[in-house]
């Protein structure tokens, strides 16, 4: 077996089998996807990729799997490492468009196990990419370990993820958490005394969100290049199809020679010529049911920049989902052998997930010189009630 040294985990032990799939273009190229997106542009030691989480992933589930059989536990492993090859450019920031214009979302992957350098050596193996791919969807009993409710996926991205932004809420004590995980009949369950461990986990998620997943830095420009991204695939200067074959740097550099929009967006991100926020507002200003615009919100865009007589492409209207508290579905068996949903064990579980809509904050954001005009004509638009100040630090 060949060591690799992760900042993480210490040394993770690589069998040669694997070593084949980690050597495939498919893989290799996720050495070249930020994990994170463009959130380097907020935290920049953000640069760490896909390719070093899924060795994370990899390396936990197999602790994870110590007790199935020597088969699933092979396959397990597998699909941990190759969850993410799935990803386009930028990791989240591609995904919606991704969803939009392929119907795919970064776990549809089979198209990919598919390809003969991978499914050639899965088949040396005795595996199919079918099974694979259902594992990774999250479709199979023992895809719970890394497509679950509380599952290794989620415990290497919050710890790789503090670590690489320097923030210091991914203190966990994942060997403690590892040891009362098991299966319970079909299900993967959290031994009571598991449960502080598990709490702590959650909380640094619950923490990460502010403050590095929807940092306002990141949402900017996450929505800036979306719109541009967009606009590219829409004058056919990009297929979406090849997102999923292509890393960060290729369409960097594809985006940068294009003329019009599409290249002045990319060129603004790497200066780091970002567009500001107009109008920044949670759920004390707008009504919740807003939300459900998510996906819809281009029209308010267009109405936005028709009233204040600039391009669409110069008022962007980001409206995030509020996050899913899924873990609150995760089992807990109790010390009198009772099987109790997380969040009726858990006094802190429920204060969280009544907490994530308090951090949620919806954004329009243009260029400087419009902000003023572009913040009255949203404010009217969305009818917000009052809009809270902002300190001269946050304004960015």
């Amino acid at each position: 077996m060949s060591p690799i040294r992760d900042p993480i985990h210490g040394y993770i032990e690589i069998l040669p089998s694997i070593e084949k799939l980690l050597d495939t273009k498919i893989v290799q190229r996720l050495r070249d996807v930020k994990q994170l997106g463009w959130t380097n542009l907020a935290y920049p030691g953000a640069n760490h990729t896909r390719f070093e989480h899924s060795l994370g992933t990899y390396y936990l589930a197999g602790r994870l799997a110590a007790d199935l059989d020597e088969q699933e536990k092979a396959e397990i492993e597998v699909a941990a490492l190759l969850h993410d090859v799935g990803h386009g450019p930028y990791s989240h920031d591609c995904e919606n468009v991704l969803e939009r214009y392929t119907r795919r979302d970064h776990a549809d992957v089979k198209f990919l196990l598919d390809r003969p350098e991978i499914a050639s050596i899965l088949e040396e193996q005795g595996m199919k990419p079918a099974t694979i791919a259902s594992h990774i969807k999250g479709e199979t009993r023992i895809s719970q370990i890394v497509n679950g409710t509380l599952d290794v996926d989620r415990m290497d991205y919050i710890l790789r993820d503090a670590y690489y932004t320097g923030v210091s809420y991914g203190i966990v004590d994942v060997e403690h958490l590892l040891r009362h995980l098991g299966f319970r009949d079909n299900s993967l369950v959290l031994y009571q005394r598991g449960l502080k461990s598990a709490e702590a986990l959650l909380m640094s998620r619950f923490l990460m969100y502010p403050s590095v997943y929807n940092h306002h830095v990141g949402r900017i420009a996450g929505a800036m290049f979306v719109n541009a991204l967009e606009t590219a695939i829409d004058s056919g200067l990009i297929n979406p199809f090849e997102l999923q074959l292509m890393d960060d740097y290729e369409l960097n550099v594809k985006m940068r020679s294009m003329a019009g929009y599409p290249g002045e967006i990319i060129r603004r991100l790497n200066q780091r010529e970002l567009f500001k926020r107009a109008l920044y507002v949670g759920f004390e200003s707008v009504d919740r049911s807003i939300v459900r615009y998510t996906n819809v919100h281009r029209d308010a865009e267009v109405e936005i920049a028709r009233l204040a007589g600039i391009d669409r492409g110069y008022v962007l209207v980001d409206i995030p989902r509020v996050p899913e508290f899924k873990e609150r579905n995760m089992k807990v068996l109790t010390e009198n052998d009772q099987l109790k949903y997380l969040d009726s064990v858990s006094n802190l579980a429920r204060i969280m997930e009544n907490s994530y809509t308090d951090d949620w904050r919806m954004g329009v954001y243009t260029l400087p010189e419009y902000r003023e005009k572009v913040g009255q004509i949203a404010k009217d638009y969305f009818n917000v009630e009052k809009v809270p100040k902002q300190s001269k630090l946050e304004v960015a």
